[in-house]
């Protein structure tokens, strides 16, 4: 079973979710806003995720392969890209090359922008107790 994953966009939120989430007993998987990379870059994303405690997270770099070449440059090990295969194949061969991992899919996840209230009460329905990380994650 895999962890239940958290969409956040800024330090605040990733601390939050992975806060809530410990509260419950439980890890959860911090997957980036969509637009979070190219607003905030990966750098300020991969240090929310270490000042959250540095939970399982996956970058979402929208369809812009800088984005994820320079995301594995500063060590982010979970990654996903959009786009064709034909273009997202020399990015998942980087991630291979460094020991980071690329996801060619998105985890449904729960939008913590969106419903900031509700995070709690959707980690107790579709969460579980004593989760391990995902593999690949820090």
């Amino acid at each position: 079973m895999t962890a239940p994953a958290i969409l956040v966009a800024t330090a605040q939120q990733a601390r939050r979710a992975s806060a809530t989430a410990a509260g419950m007993g439980m890890t959860a998987l911090l997957v980036t806003a969509p637009e979070a990379c190219a607003r905030l870059g990966p750098g300020y994303l991969l240090e929310a995720v270490r000042q959250a405690g540095s939970p399982p997270a996956l970058l979402d770099c929208g369809s812009d392969p800088g984005w994820a070449m320079l995301a594995l440059r500063l060590g982010w090990r979970d990654l996903h890209l959009a786009g064709p295969p034909h273009a997202l194949a020399p990015i998942a061969a980087m991630a291979a090359a460094r020991g980071a991992r690329f996801h060619a899919a998105l985890p449904a996840a729960f939008d913590l922008a969106a419903d900031p209230a509700g995070l709690a009460p959707w980690l107790a329905r579709h969460g579980a107790a004593g989760l391990s990380p995902p593999p690949g994650s820090r």
